[in-house]
């Protein structure tokens, strides 16, 4: 390969020659224009010339690098990048997502699926728990459900709430601004919570509201009341938050992992009743290929998966996609999905790439 005019990033009109079929390594301090000779220039053009093979819908799909600043590049093959960092899971991560094999499933079921009568085809990504309008209204595309309980939250309720007998708020400041705010309300914080009545404590732990009232640090009750008496100046405003709207907001928009480690202690989980664990949105994973809902087939081991697709596999009943040079068909598609647990991508016959041609390897799936 001979790159000729390397200018992205920090390199300074680059030309080197890279000899083929072996084994390099680009080394030297950081900074010193590694990344961005392999994958800003190098990785990036190869990605380039195989997007002019694939439709504008599909290039829409697939992350792009961008065109590099380079003069020329000659005999470049196809190219793969694998990421420099170690791959990060989320709670929505799993098999088909990190594999891509998802991908695959769904554009089937979009493009192959039997609709009910008088529904629309639906687009691949439809059926993702993964945007908006793929996800389960009830779970968000989670498959479970999180809720908190009074036990969870009050473990001991032979406690006041002046001796945190509410486990579940946060520590230090935050928690004593609660307990003068529900002063200033004229709860009770000195009797158990036990013998608090039942309509006190349900607001407490559950309210929605969010009312603001004026706190007068270091008073007592009584203290306190006379001062709402008499009008006197508040240390300051203070609003009170509910216990569990308190741990949900906490677990849900936290960016600290140990906030969010304390609040999943109070939270209880179970299956999502609306979707029955696999996060889609009920009205759009009816699309039925073969009897099987895109749901189960998400859910499906991936022997069962893959006898499914093998049993699917019927050119006449999916689309052929057609683009410059290159042709997609759904029965490829069958049979890249039934090899994707090892794959990195979707194979496109790329000519003229390099001296040899060949295959090249794509970041995403085309699914149009």
């Amino acid at each position: 390969m001979r790159v000729r005019g390397a200018r992205e990033h920090n390199l300074k009109d680059v030309d080197v020659d890279i000899p083929r079929d072996a084994l390099v390594v680009f080394s030297g301090i950081s900074g010193s224009g590694k990344s961005s000779l392999a994958f800003g220039t190098l990785y990036a053009e190869a990605q380039r010339r195989y997007f002019e093979s694939v439709s504008p819908y599909a290039r829409r799909l697939i992350d792009q690098v961008g065109v590099p600043d380079v003069d020329t590049i000659e005999g470049l093959p196809p190219a793969v990048a694998l990421q420099q960092q170690r791959g990060s899971t989320s709670t929505r991560s799993s098999v088909g997502s990190v594999t891509t094999l998802s991908n695959l499933v769904r554009m089937l079921f979009s493009r192959a699926g039997k609709y009910p009568r008088g529904r629309p085809m639906l687009h691949a990504e439809d059926f993702s728990p993964n945007t908006p309008q793929g996800a389960c209204e009830t779970c968000h595309g989670l498959g479970h459900i999180y809720d908190v309980e009074e036990s969870s939250m009050v473990p001991d309720d032979s406690l006041s709430i002046r001796e945190r007998a509410i486990a579940a708020w946060p520590p230090a400041w935050h928690g004593q601004n609660l307990r003068d705010i529900l002063v200033t309300l004229g709860f009770d914080v000195d009797k158990p919570w036990r013998e608090l009545p039942r309509k006190d404590r349900d607001w407490i732990l559950f309210t929605e509201e969010q009312p603001t009232v004026p706190v007068y640090a270091g008073f007592t009750p009584a203290e306190t009341r006379q001062a709402l008496r008499r009008k006197t100046e508040p240390s300051y405003q203070g609003t009170f938050t509910g216990v569990r709207k308190y741990v949900l907001n906490t677990f849900a928009h936290t960016h600290s992992a140990l906030m969010k480690k304390r609040a999943a202690r109070y939270m209880t989980g179970s299956l999502c009743p609306t979707c029955k664990v696999n996060g889609s949105n009920a009205a759009h994973w009816r699309s039925l290929s073969r009897g099987m809902t895109s749901g189960r087939c998400r859910a499906s081991r991936w022997r069962s998966l893959r006898a499914f697709l093998k049993r699917r596999r019927t050119a006449a009943a999916l689309p052929t996609i057609h683009a410059p040079r290159a042709t997609f068909r759904g029965k490829s598609a069958l049979r890249r999905g039934k090899s994707r647990a090892t794959s990195l991508g979707a194979f496109a016959r790329w000519p003229g790439a390099g001296d040899r041609g060949g295959r090249v390897i794509a970041t995403g799936t085309p699914t149009d």
